[in-house]
C-alpha cells in the first residue's frame, strides 16, 4: 500500500512539472492507474515529437 502512495505521489508531481494543470487534477479524481498512463503518454509524446 505505502509503494502504490508513493508511486501515486511521484506520478502526480512529475505530471505537475510536465505542465499538467493543477485544477484538472484535483477535479478529475484520477486514478493511480490513470495518473501512471497519462505520465507514460505524455513522455512518450514528448519523446515521439521532440523538436
Amino acid at each position: 500500500m505505502r509503494e502504490s502512495m508513493v508511486q501515486m505521489h511521484w506520478d502526480i508531481s512529475k505530471l505537475l512539472s510536465l505542465g499538467v494543470d493543477e485544477q484538472f487534477l484535483k477535479e478529475s479524481d484520477i486514478t493511480p492507474d490513470q495518473a501512471r498512463d497519462l505520465v507514460k503518454g505524455i513522455l512518450y509524446l514528448r519523446e515521439r515529437y521532440k523538436e
